[in-house]
C-alpha cells in the first residue's frame, strides 16, 4: 500500500510539472536562488525536453533552455504565445601559446584539426594559413563535467564526426594550462580560458555556404550578438499571459546574482546593461 501510493505521488508530481523548468545542467546553480526569491512559484530544471514539453502542454509558464542553431522555438498551449530571451550563452574558446602567431581559425579549420575522417587532414602548424611552426599540433579539449565544449565542437565544425585519436581530452585544467604555458605547439578548446592563464585567444569564423567568413573574438558582446561562432544560446521563454506572476522569478534570472551563477557553470551571461534593462521593463508591464 505505501509503495502504490509512493508511486501515485511521484505520478502526480510529474504529471503537474513546476512553474519554472528547464535545463539540468541549470539545477545546482539556479533553484535555491529562485526559490529564495519567488517561493510562490515551483522549480523543477528536469531536463530540456521536459521543459519543452511541459511549455507545450501548459505545466509550465516559464523554460530555460538550450537551443541548437536552427532548432525551432518550444511550442506555447493553444491560445497562447510565449517571449524569448537571450539569457546567456555556454561557449568554446581557442587557445595557443602566446609565442605562437596564429590570430583565427575556421570550422573548415577545426574540422581538419580534430575530426577522425577530415576532407584535408591538419598535422602540423604550417598546414594552416599562416600557420609559423614546423611542429606537430599538440591539441586539447578541457570538457569539464556540466560543459558543452565536446558536444558544441563535435556538432557544429566536426559535423557529428568523431573526434581523432590524437586529441587529448581532459576534465582537470592543470595539464592544458602547463601545456599553454610551456609548449608552442599547443592549441586548447575550454569553455573558457582560467583567470591566471598563459594562453592567447584565436579569434574564430565559421564560413560554412551562407554563414558570415568574418572571424571574431570570443568577448562579451560578440558571443551575446551570435558573431562568435562556437556558441550555444540559453534562452528564457516566458508565456506572454504569465509575467506577471512570475514577476519576481524573471527579475532574479536578469540580476547580478543570477549572473554569478550563470558565470559558475562556465557559461556566459548576458551582458549587465541588457539585463538590467530587460528587468526594468517587467515593472512597466
Amino acid at each position: 500500500m505505501l509503495k502504490a501510493w509512493l508511486w501515485c505521488a511521484v505520478a502526480a508530481t510529474s504529471v503537474l510539472g513546476a512553474d519554472i523548468a528547464g535545463s539540468d545542467l541549470l539545477k545546482a546553480a539556479l533553484t535555491e536562488g529562485l526559490r529564495q526569491a519567488a517561493p510562490a512559484s515551483s522549480v523543477d530544471f528536469a531536463g530540456t525536453l521536459p521543459g519543452r514539453r511541459s511549455l507545450a502542454d501548459g505545466r509550465s509558464s516559464v523554460a530555460l533552455l538550450f537551443q541548437k542553431d536552427g532548432e525551432p522555438d518550444p511550442s506555447a498551449p493553444a491560445g497562447q504565445t510565449l517571449q524569448r530571451y537571450l539569457l546567456a550563452n555556454a561557449a568554446v574558446v581557442v587557445a595557443v601559446h602566446k609565442s605562437n602567431r596564429q590570430n583565427q581559425v575556421s570550422f573548415a579549420d577545426l574540422n581538419s584539426l580534430l575530426a577522425k575522417d577530415p576532407k584535408v587532414y591538419y598535422v602540423n602548424w604550417n598546414d594552416l594559413a599562416g600557420g609559423n611552426l614546423s611542429e606537430t599540433i599538440l591539441t586539447y579539449l578541457y570538457a569539464p563535467h556540466g560543459a558543452f565544449a565536446r558536444e558544441l565542437i563535435q556538432g557544429v565544425p566536426l559535423n557529428k564526426q568523431p573526434f581523432r585519436q590524437e586529441v587529448n581530452m581532459v576534465m582537470d585544467w592543470a595539464p592544458v594550462g602547463q601545456s599553454l604555458a610551456t609548449r608552442p605547439a599547443t592549441i586548447a578548446f575550454a569553455p573558457a580560458l582560467p583567470v591566471g592563464s598563459e594562453g592567447r585567444l584565436l579569434q574564430v569564423s565559421d564560413g560554412r555556404p551562407g554563414k558570415a567568413t568574418t572571424a571574431y573574438s570570443p568577448d562579451e558582446m560578440n558571443i551575446y550578438n551570435g558573431d562568435y561562432p562556437l556558441r550555444l544560446p540559453l534562452y528564457l521563454y516566458v508565456r506572454t499571459d504569465k509575467h506577471a506572476v512570475h514577476k519576481d522569478a524573471l527579475k532574479w534570472l536578469f540580476s547580478e546574482a543570477a549572473a554569478e551563477q550563470i558565470r559558475a557553470l562556465g557559461l556566459y551571461p548576458a551582458p549587465k546593461a541588457i539585463r538590467e534593462r530587460l528587468a526594468q521593463r517587467l515593472d512597466s508591464r
